[in-house]
């Protein structure tokens, strides 16, 4: 079931950085007393929470494997791993009783990390700390109204309206289960130093700037975990990671831009697999800077006609992605994959600055260096694109994500598809409360944008709701509150005895269905 190596092979080998004085030959896996593999998985950074809701790209490979969600997704369920069926995981069942109330029945005799029994209450305590009062707010939550234990089986989850999105909420992190009594004792901060969940692996240490380990758990309800170990190590030069793999220090090395992935394929004993992941990529502007020349949608959409983002996309990642929009094929029956992005147009690129009065005024894009892999590339390509129509673009790189500010008028970011519905992406960071791009409007979206990304969310009409979401997309293209660029390719470089299938999004799953090493 895995991808088919050699994705990006080319007739000429780059020389890695420096010359390896040694053989470039796999090396066996280490294995653990009881014969199962000690995986090590090398990527840029580590994070330093791995609490129920973390936000970050790394820390997601590795929560991953700590907790388990109420509903699964099962990205198996397409053998290329964007599978986005929804199948039982801590609630074996779920049934409608009225159009806001949901009862979930709660797998018996799953055990937590600490060796104390998951109950009805730990997932009642979970799902409401993850919005309204809760210390772990996640804006997708805005939907409950309240969850309750009914008895030692039964959870009920109340909405505010009908969400017909309940169900892939609950196979988010949203649906996450953790013992209430050990998160009160040790608080959030210490709770995601060291977190327990119920999933095959558990937490074992992080050393900063370092690496995570975590090891096995065997009272895991599901299949015995078939690793002994994973360890996470921070390894920030793509050279070197490139360099490990190759001389069998690591199983895996994650975030390699495709221009770097030659030894990989010519190397006898490793290969790329690489997917698009459910994530574009974007520039996103300061439009409440209203004495700004952004603040002007006329000089936004003529940014976005005027950059090559299909050229982009091919260039850099290697004709493996497109250019981007919201629309993800994870949303199932929702997605239109003929719909694609704003066309390349710089004639009318032209006659909208000309009608927005625009005189060359500066346009600074601010990104944080190295963080998103080829984005500087692309801003770079995209200036000389810009200048061909008479737009002033200045890049300014900065070193962290700390020094970001509100300087600039524009800034690189990214944006998940977070669930297996509309009512995710978009919406759920630009539109509902607590999204975390709503800073970018002002703090309130144009009352049309709200009105759909309601009627989105709380529709139940499956036709009123693709109606709804069509116009979303629509009016995006007439707002063009960001540049969406491309969905980024993870390029992953794998031992080849090594049966993993990466999946399209960040997370990397080492369940028993989904890595077998035969080394």
């Amino acid at each position: 079931n895995k991808p088919v190596g050699g994705i990006f092979r080319a007739a000429k080998a780059m020389i890695i950085a420096g010359t390896l004085a040694v053989s470039l030959v796999s090396g066996a896996a280490f294995a653990g007393q009881d014969g199962r593999t000690n995986l090590r998985v090398a990527m840029p950074t580590t994070w330093a929470s791995h609490g129920p809701v973390v936000n970050s790209n790394f820390a997601a490979r590795v929560t991953y494997s700590i907790y388990d969600t109420l509903v699964w997704r099962n990205y198996l369920s397409k053998p290329d791993g964007s599978g986005y069926e929804l199948v039982p995981g801590l609630a074996t069942s779920w049934k409608q009783v009225s159009p806001t109330e949901w009862d979930f029945t709660i797998r018996q005799g799953v055990k937590f990390h600490d060796g104390t029994t998951m109950t009805t209450k730990d997932v009642a305590f979970s799902i409401n700390n993850t919005y309204g009062d809760g210390l772990e707010p996640f804006p997708a939550s805005g939907t409950i109204a309240s969850v309750v234990a009914l008895d030692d089986k039964i959870v009920r989850i109340t909405t505010k309206n009908p969400d017909p999105a309940l169900l892939a909420r609950m196979a988010t992190v949203m649906g996450q289960v953790y013992p209430q009594a050990y998160y009160e004792k040790v608080g959030k901060d210490g709770f995601g130093r060291a977190p327990i969940g119920t999933g095959p692996y558990k937490w074992a240490g992080r050393v900063t700037g370092e690496s995570v380990k975590l090891v096995a758990f065997d009272d895991y309800w599901g299949d015995k975990p078939p690793l002994a170990s994973i360890t996470f190590l921070e390894v920030p030069e793509t050279s070197a990671r490139i360099a490990g793999l190759l001389t069998g220090e690591y199983d895996i090395v994650t975030s390699l831009p495709p221009n770097q992935t030659r030894p990989i394929d010519n190397d006898a004993n490793t290969e790329i697999r690489a997917v698009a992941v459910e994530n574009v990529q974007m520039i996103t502007f300061r439009q409440y800077k209203q004495d700004r020349p952004q603040a002007d949608a006329r000089i936004r959409k003529a940014m976005a006609l005027s950059l090559d983002r299909a050229l982009l996309a091919d260039k850099l990642w290697a004709g493996l992605t497109k250019a981007g929009t919201y629309d993800f094929p994870g949303y199932g029956d929702y997605s239109m994959p003929d719909r694609g992005p704003l066309p390349f147009d710089p004639e009318e690129a032209k006659r909208l600055l000309a009608e927005a009065g625009y005189n060359g005024e500066e346009i600074v894009i601010r990104i944080v260096g190295g963080y998103y892999t080829n984005m500087t590339r692309a801003i770079e390509a995209g200036m000389e694109m810009w200048k061909k129509v008479g737009l002033n673009v200045k890049l300014d790189i900065i070193e962290n994500w700390g020094q970001m500010g509100q300087e600039g008028d524009a800034y690189a970011a990214s944006d998940n598809m977070w669930m297996t519905d509309p009512a995710g992406g978009m919406w759920f960071s630009w539109g509902r409360k607590g999204g975390h791009r709503l800073k970018d409007w002002g703090g309130t979206p144009p009352a049309k944008f709200a009105a759909l990304g309601t009627a989105i969310e709380q529709g139940s009409d499956f036709k009123i709701r693709m109606q709804a979401y069509m116009d979303l997309l629509d009016l995006w293209d007439q707002l063009v509150p960001a540049i969406l660029l491309y969905r980024p390719v993870e390029a992953y470089g794998v031992r080849k005895d090594l049966e993993w299938t990466p999946y399209t999004f960040f997370y990397m799953d080492f369940r028993a269905d989904n890595v077998k090493d035969n080394s």
